[in-house]
């Protein structure tokens, strides 16, 4: 009986062994399957990347910041005016984080209008609000994810995110009855659009009494100072810190300030009547505190001495560094002292060491013993003239604001400058510079005439000068210097025809400054230059100014307005138009004249 049950036990536990055997076999095929699978998808979505994808070594869009003793670390969008970081924001950081005691945020409801990258909400979370962050819907996925990193963990209130479209339908999706703010927060919101009317309504309406605005602004445009102009007649405002073009205002609602202005009557009555009682006193107060002035610049004057590097107290004062940043700081000065070239020349200067051997590129970012990066170019500085950076310019760790693309077979380094937005990489350049590398046949640039017009950071002029062309880049009087830089960088020496940077305003005096009988080119090319501008008009003219018979336009462009559908038509209906490439809303077109 027992061996039978001992068999009976055997032969149970050998049918199960093949059962895990022949479902581990199932699971191996099935693995293999999946991984089959796998590689399947994985081509395809290679194939389906699109062709002007460009091919990247590295691209870094984030940067470190420092503020309210914390590490911030901010994902840019460049593809959106919303996903960049703009110097109001960090002026309007650095003013929060060292007058804390003046405007303490500590759990106060604030609104951020136009938050963008979310870095102001960020600080001003880290800093004791209740921050709620609105921007367009296109713009809160990147904000959602930088207020997410930031905060979580370290705040007393996680932070709101919200949809606000300026000036639409406000009482009924934010009624003042239920939302009300201690703080409404904006930063460079003002710049070349056309809602600032929208803009004013939408600070209007969220600036109730009890209420305070701060609204931090570089003056860039004369719509900037138009909008100023109303601002300051919408609130009683008064300017809280200023360095050059950019200031900072803080406002309240009229009705409020009346309220005030009568009990501040009573007050000055009241001041005047005890005035009259101590007037004796009050001149003995008065002269003790002109005493204290005058000592106060005493001591200034013995400090010159020992300070003869700073002219002046700056209207804000820097971040406070740990010792690390201010051995770092000391050293950089140090340096800066040194140099006595303009920052061209010092381009050049650099360029010059980059080709000799055993030299590394000087100009890009070198990481010091203490972990952090220093500066990257040395501005002039002379005795009568010691530099002095601005007191809101942020204690940033880490800023790579160079990419390197690889087109007509060489590197191309590029150097951005984040306040402008024609010295950004635009979506469409890049799709524009991977059509001419791949399609050199089709689009013959050996030895021909180029115009580009709108060439911000300058890499399609520089794809055309490496392919053989003569081009001439153009842009405003204020994007030149880095355009040039970047052209020299990666051109001199590498193509035959060393490319021209001249000066263009859409639309403006174009026969005399560029006459038809002089200026004939082979091709115009443009990317990107249709964005939200109110010079779409002046970019149709001048487009029809160059393109003469004998001239081919080609214009990349990424649909995201209304009103690049509108220009489309209007330059369908100009020129003779074919579609060269599309990927989405991404599209590539050819034009000639219709003469």
């Amino acid at each position: 009986m027992d061996t039978l049950f001992v068999d009976y036990m055997r032969s149970e536990q050998e049918e199960e062994e093949e059962e895990e055997e022949e479902e581990e076999e199932d699971d191996d095929d099935n693995d293999e399957e999946d991984k089959k699978e796998e590689k399947d998808e994985s081509a395809a979505q290679k194939q389906q990347r699109p062709a002007w994808a460009p091919c990247f070594f590295y691209r870094t869009d984030r940067e470190v910041y420092y503020y309210v003793g914390q590490e911030i670390l901010i994902e840019e969008g460049l593809d959106s005016y919303a996903g960049m970081i703009w110097p109001a924001a960090l002026a309007l950081c650095h003013y929060l984080d060292t007058h804390r005691e003046q405007l303490s945020l500590v759990d106060k409801a604030v609104l951020e209008i136009g938050a963008g990258t979310g870095l102001v909400s960020v600080v001003a979370t880290l800093l004791g609000a209740w921050v709620t962050a609105t921007d367009l819907p296109v713009v809160l996925n990147n904000l959602r994810v930088n207020l997410s990193r930031n905060t979580r963990g370290r705040c007393r209130h996680t932070p709101q995110l919200a949809a606000l479209s300026w000036g639409y339908d406000l009482e009924s999706t934010y009624p003042t009855s239920v939302y009300h703010y201690d703080y409404v927060l904006a930063a460079d919101v003002v710049y070349h659009h056309d809602f600032l009317d929208e803009l004013l309504v939408t600070m209007k309406h969220f600036c109730k009494p009890g209420t305070t605005l701060i609204w931090a602004n570089k003056v860039r445009f004369e719509t900037d100072l138009t909008f100023m102009e109303n601002f300051k007649k919408s609130f009683h405002t008064s300017l809280l810190a200023e360095d050059g073009e950019m200031k900072i205002f803080m406002a309240t609602c009229r009705e409020e300030e009346e309220g005030d202005d009568a009990g501040m009557e009573a007050e000055e009555e009241k001041r005047v009547e005890v005035e009259d009682e101590d007037e004796e006193s009050e001149e003995k107060a008065v002269q003790e505190k002109r005493n204290d002035i005058e000592l106060h610049y005493v001591n200034i004057e013995k400090n010159k001495g020992k300070e003869d590097d700073v002219a002046e107290e700056p209207l804000m004062s820097e971040p406070e560094r740990g010792d690390g940043e201010e051995e770092m700081h000391e050293s950089d000065e140090e340096e800066e002292e040194e140099e006595e070239v303009t920052a061209f020349k010092d381009a050049d200067h650099r360029e010059d060491e980059e080709d000799k051997p055993g030299n590394s590129d000087s100009s890009s970012c070198t990481t010091a013993g203490n972990g952090h990066v220093k500066g990257q170019t040395h501005i002039k500085q002379t005795a009568e003239q010691p530099y002095r950076p601005p007191g809101w310019v942020p204690n940033i760790h880490r800023s790579l604001d160079k990419d390197i693309y690889h087109y007509a077979g060489q590197d191309i380094v590029i150097y951005e400058s984040i306040d402008s937005f024609g010295a950004v990489m635009w979506p469409a350049a890049l799709a524009l510079c991977s059509f001419l590398d791949n399609n050199r046949q089709r689009v013959k640039l050996q030895g021909k005439e180029v115009l580009e017009l709108g060439a911000g950071t300058g890499l399609v002029t520089i794809v055309a000068s490496l392919l053989g062309a003569s081009v001439t880049a153009t842009d405003l009087p204020e994007v030149l210097s880095n355009l040039q830089a970047n052209v020299m960088r990666n051109t001199r020496g590498r193509c035959r025809h060393l490319p021209q940077v001249e000066t263009l305003s859409w639309g403006h005096d174009l026969e005399r400054t560029f006459p038809t009988s002089v200026y004939h080119y082979d091709y115009v090319l443009a990317a990107d230059v249709v964005y939200h501008h109110d010079f779409l008009d002046e970019l149709l003219v001048t487009m029809k100014h160059f393109c003469k018979p004998g001239t081919t336009l080609i214009w990349a462009n990424k649909v995201r307005f209304e009103t690049d559908l509108t220009f489309t038509e209007n330059f369908k209906k100009s020129f003779h138009t074919s579609l060269l490439a599309e990927d989405g809303e991404m599209k590539i077109f050819m034009a000639t004249c219709r003469e």
